[in-house]
Parts: C-alpha cells; sequence; structure tokens
C-alpha cells in the first residue's frame, strides 16, 4: 500500500458501476411497500413537467438533472437515520448489487490488488453510497449529504450536490484531508458528460459505456474506454 499510498481510484455509480438508476430503485422500494407514496408521487409528476420543460428547451439538461438530484432528497424528509438506512440496505441488496457490470467491477478488483483504494463518487446520497462501498468491500464513497435536524433528515442536501463541478469539489476536499493523494497518478472512472470534470481531475481518466458526447470527448482525448458507447445522452 506505501508505494500505492498517493494513488486513489474513484468510480461514478449509476450508469457506470451499476446499470440501472437509483431514483427508478427507490420508486420500486417506496412503491413496493407503499411507503410515503402522496411524496414519491409529488417528487415523480412534478419533475416529469420539469423534464418536459428540458425536452422544450426552456430549461437546461443540466438544471433538469441537478434538480431532479436535489429534491430526491424529499423521499427520506422525516425518517430518521435507522429507518432511512433500511431504505438504502434493501435498495443495495435488492436492486444495486444484481445490476453491478461484472466486467467494471473486475477493473476496480485489479486495482484493488495493487493496493490501489476503490472511493465510489456519485450524487448518490452518501448513506446508500457508503453501503454499497461496505457490501463491496471498497474503502469509501463520496457522494451527496443529506440534511438532519433533530434527528430526523429534512429533505434537503447538503451542498454540494456531488454531480458535475459538485464533483470536483468533493475530490478537493478530499485531497485536503489526504494530502497525500495525487491527482496525476489516480484514476476515475464515468459514463456522461456530466462526468468530464471529475475525469479531467484525475490524471488517468476512463469512460465507461459512454453517452455519446463523452465517447467522443474521450476519443478525441485518448481516453480509454470500456464496454458499447450508449445509443443517446
Amino acid at each position: 500500500m506505501d508505494e500505492a499510498a498517493h494513488v486513489v481510484v474513484f468510480c461514478d455509480l449509476d450508469g457506470t458501476l451499476y446499470t440501472g438508476h437509483i431514483w427508478q430503485a427507490l420508486k420500486r422500494h417506496y412503491q413496493a411497500r407503499r411507503m410515503k407514496l402522496p411524496t414519491l408521487y409529488f417528487y415523480l409528476y412534478t419533475h416529469m413537467a420539469i423534464g418536459l420543460l428540458y425536452r422544450l428547451h426552456v430549461c437546461s439538461e443540466e438544471y433538469f438533472f441537478r434538480v431532479w438530484a436535489i429534491h430526491m432528497a424529499w423521499l427520506f424528509s422525516g425518517l430518521t437515520p435507522p429507518q432511512a438506512q433500511q431504505v438504502f440496505d434493501a435498495v443495495v441488496e435488492e436492486d444495486v448489487l444484481p445490476q453491478l457490470r461484472a466486467d467494471v467491477l473486475a477493473r476496480l478488483r485489479e486495482h484493488q490488488a495493487r493496493g490501489e483504494p476503490v472511493i465510489l463518487l456519485s450524487g448518490t446520497f452518501q448513506p446508500l453510497l457508503a453501503t454499497l462501498a461496505a457490501r463491496l468491500g471498497l474503502e469509501g464513497a463520496l457522494g451527496t449529504e443529506l440534511a438532519l435536524r433533530d434527528g430526523r433528515y429534512t429533505g434537503r442536501i447538503v451542498p454540494p450536490l456531488c454531480f458535475a463541478e459538485g464533483k470536483v469539489l468533493r475530490l478537493e476536499a478530499y485531497r485536503r484531508a489526504h494530502p497525500e493523494v495525487d491527482p496525476a497518478a489516480c484514476t476515475a472512472y464515468g459514463d456522461t458528460h456530466f462526468d468530464r470534470l471529475a475525469l479531467e481531475w484525475a490524471g488517468h481518466p476512463v469512460a465507461v459505456y459512454p453517452t455519446p458526447r463523452l465517447a467522443a470527448l474521450a476519443a478525441e482525448r485518448g481516453w480509454p474506454i470500456v464496454g458499447s458507447p450508449q445509443q443517446s445522452d
């Protein structure tokens, strides 16, 4: 580990290590257990409306995804951390683990075999991401923190959202806490153009089953590509 102490591997979740989407996993979980259904459907319908505005070019794609991710915290409003942890445990076991990309996980195991710690880097909520990292025997997780007040989640996040430039903010905070880490020696895995800044932060970016825009950027920059490019962004 000493020789590789300055090397860390950062891996995105949705679309990169995991073929699904966390919001869909949460939707299935809440519907199956008839849990917080008014909140769930209010979240889905209001954000479908925002999606329509995006398709009409009234708002940007980034704005749509950012608002969608931030407001997903509504689904945990009023829950205590132990109550929410039951959701995170179930989602990881029932939905995420069965849909992991075996080839990507194998690459992460190769990094670990070389003594390179692997950390999940995703907009997913930190407790869920940490649960998955622990379940997989990975060394850590950098996600989006949920706000707490009086022992319950408030339905808000603690900025930054770990998305786009927010990922770089989380990476820089990690680097300040671990000054031995050298970004030029690190590897980062991502699947969309919103991962571009995090990929550029690392000296060894890897595009994984990339969207067309990321695939084009990877080809232009000479970045390795794992898996077949997706058909749409």
